[in-house]
């Protein structure tokens, strides 16, 4: 251990300054002793097989969740989405976008109330985030509740790759969102093989739950089609959906994201540790990544917001979505269809 008192020490929750400050410290710090700067696939390839942990069973566990996630998407959205958008006497256009919104509602609302649970009740990380590196151990054992997460996550940004390229809507920033999906896996990848598994779920906890809110006000906005009072309530409940998307993206995203779980990964490890954790560069580079990317998508927030503010246009809605839906997305991707 670098620092014997760390155990009994949380440090204080750092500004934007600080963090920026002491997270390129502790990288350039970390670099300079690295014995050697092999960064080549065969120098990665190496370092994998030498301290990665994972068996053929985690493998085949992660496949074949995410065919179920298949198989079970298509079940509900036949048994169930559809038919409950019919019923609901929305627009073909609307109807043909609405199951896609509940099947990421229903996952992101279990997915984020299971991290809830780890963070906040099992591991208490939203708190004292440092005890997600205070005794990281590169050959423990994964406990039950993270290794169920992890299966639970990686399966399902597996099959999410495929559901963004062949069955959801294809949109301004897909091609982004498939990027997303891929440093999602590998993050989540060589978390577990590394076991920066509470740093996982650390991470994780701040990733679903602005797309609960982000799910219900585009409900909202799809059920405004209705027209009479129930239009008028569901513009009322599509701009406070907004306002708690915006807001809760800001506060889990682009403040805790960084100045918890980024900070404590690469500034308070390099506290605890003497020497260099495999991979490094590698986990942080991908968060430091995604990071980017919500500022990406902040972006479309803060458009929407400003059109609202200034009178651009008088109802929320998804700016990035095409005005025509596209027939067709390219290489090997197959065309929507709009039953």
């Amino acid at each position: 251990m670098a620092n014997t008192d760390f155990d009994y020490y949380e440090p204080r929750h750092p500004t934007y300054r600080q963090f920026a400050t002491d997270v390129y410290h502790a990288m350039t710090g970390y670099w300079k002793k690295l014995e050697s700067h092999d960064l080549t696939p065969h120098g990665w390839w190496s370092t994998l097989r030498q301290n990665g942990s994972c068996d053929v069973n985690d493998v085949i566990a992660v496949i074949v969740s995410a065919y179920l996630w298949t198989i079970l998407r298509e079940t509900l959205t036949k048994g169930l989405f559809k038919p409950l958008a019919k019923v609901s006497g929305l627009s073909k256009k609307d109807q043909a976008k609405t199951p896609e919104c509940l099947w990421k509602l229903f996952f992101s609302t279990i997915a984020w109330s299971y991290s809830a649970f780890l963070v906040l009740y099992r591991y208490d990380l939203f708190h004292h985030p440092s005890l997600s590196v205070q005794h990281w151990n590169l050959h423990s054992r994964v406990p039950l509740d993270l290794y169920i997460a992890y299966v639970f996550q990686l399966s399902y940004y597996a099959h999410s790759i495929y559901a963004t390229t062949f069955l959801d809507e294809w949109r301004k920033d897909s091609s982004i969102l498939l990027l997303h999906h891929v440093f999602t896996i590998l993050l989540l990848t060589s978390s577990y093989l590394f076991r920066y598994t509470l740093l996982g779920a650390l991470v994780l906890f701040f990733h679903d739950f602005s797309d609960i809110f982000l799910e219900l006000t585009k409900l909202m906005v799809y059920y405004k089609t209705k027209g009479g009072v129930w239009a008028r309530w569901c513009e009322t409940l599509s701009t406070a959906g907004f306002v708690a998307f915006g807001t809760s993206w800001f506060v889990f995203r682009l403040y805790w994201f960084p100045l918890k779980a980024i900070y404590v990964s690469a500034y308070i490890s390099s506290l605890v540790e003497e020497k260099v954790p495999p991979f490094y560069f590698f986990t942080n580079g991908l968060m430091l990544a995604l990071l980017v990317m919500h500022l990406y998508w902040f972006k479309f927030i803060l458009h929407m917001a400003y059109k609202v503010c200034f009178g651009k246009t008088k109802e929320i809605k998804d700016t990035r979505e095409y005005e025509e839906r596209v027939a067709s997305m390219g290489n090997g991707v197959q065309q929507r269809k709009q039953d």
